[in-house]
């Protein structure tokens, strides 16, 4: 399941980290940096660069996680902080991409940046009314692996539209599911 696709690497890392003066916070902070630094790569046409900078801060990511369970230091501050700089590593990544050639890129790039909010939006506009979606097909770490491969092989339309359409489609099932569940 791409959901845990880091978990073989990260957890490991929060297992040395938990041995440290590194917190939670401070490692996520770390990861939207690094992730961050992969967009501004990718926006220079950097690909390479990029990739393995976006790759460093999802495997950070994922390990903040991992170390604030591990040293019982989970909090709805690290867990709101989180979820927000997700979604501006999200945006770095796809703008960056955009950016990278906008005539060849840049409207699709607009609507990968719209199916990966959508996903986003839907699942905490249900939390919020009480209600939790299903990952569905297009889970941050698959849109960010797709990504990936994307500027790596040379294919940054084909991902982009990919991410587009699978965050769109994510969106559509989350929401319809919502409903349902709110509906009882």
């Amino acid at each position: 399941m791409t959901r845990y696709l880091y978990r073989p690497v990260s957890r490991p890392l929060a297992s040395v980290l938990a041995r440290t003066w590194v917190t939670p916070i401070q490692l996520t902070l770390f990861s939207a940096l690094v992730t961050g630094a992969g967009g501004v790569a990718f926006a220079f046409g950097e690909y390479v660069a990029g990739v393995a900078l976006a790759l460093c801060g999802q495997i950070a990511d994922c390990a903040d996680g991992d170390l604030a369970r591990m040293t019982s230091r989970t909090s709805r501050a690290g867990a709101f902080l989180d979820s927000v700089l997700d979604r501006w590593t999200d945006a770095a990544l796809i703008i960056g991409l955009g950016f990278s050639d906008l005539d060849r890129y840049g409207a699709v790039a607009a609507l990968a940046l719209a199916g990966s909010f959508l996903v986003s939006y839907a699942r905490a506009r249900a939390q919020s009314l009480g209600v939790d979606c299903p990952d569905g097909i297009a889970t941050r770490d698959a849109r960010m692996l797709i990504l990936m491969t994307a500027a790596v092989l040379g294919t940054i339309t084909a991902g982009l539209w990919l991410v587009a359409i699978l965050g769109i489609v994510t969106s559509i099932t989350r929401t319809a599911w919502a409903m349902r569940s709110l509906a009882d």
